[in-house]
């Protein structure tokens, strides 16, 4: 009988796998490609994310520089400034493509740097804090710059 036993044995070898040990395997490695494959896609975005940022950073400078050409140029100082009083198309700034650029209504500042108090025109003594963005279409990214205008007394320019 222990002969019977041992021709039983040496048909059931453990060399192989069985199909649960194969699925739990299966499992382990698609959990470890899954967590994989969405760190790679996080580390995409958030570089898209970057790209758009730095992007931004720099069409809003070449947005403020706009305004400093425009208002060296022409002289046209906008008494307490409503928004867009200095928008893109005003100033001559190209919008870049999947970009959008405004500026909010201006704050006129005091001889200190403060924002001066009472109503407009009386208030506005010709410095003006604007503030402008430019941001990405998908709104994934903004940038905002503050810039200080002053009117121009210059020959050639109406400085009342």
């Amino acid at each position: 009988m222990h002969r019977l036993a041992h021709l039983r044995s040496a048909g059931r070898s453990d060399d192989g796998a069985t199909l649960v040990e194969t699925l739990v395997a299966l499992v382990i490695l698609g959990i470890a490609g899954v967590a994989i494959l969405a760190g790679l896609q996080l580390s995409v975005m958030a570089s898209d994310i970057h790209r758009k940022q730095t992007s931004d950073g720099a069409y809003v400078r070449a947005y403020a520089e706009a305004i400093e050409k425009y208002l060296n140029t022409t002289g046209n100082y906008v008494k307490c400034a409503g928004a867009n009083a200095y928008g893109p198309a005003v100033v001559g700034y190209p919008v870049p493509s999947g970009h959008s650029a405004q500026q909010a209504a201006g704050q006129p500042l005091a001889g200190d740097g403060t924002v001066a108090g009472g109503a407009c025109p009386g208030a506005d003594k010709g410095v003006q804090r604007l503030r402008l963005s430019v941001s990405s279409a998908d709104g994934r990214a903004t940038e905002t710059l503050t810039i200080v205008v002053r009117r121009s007394c210059e020959t050639g320019t109406s400085c009342d």
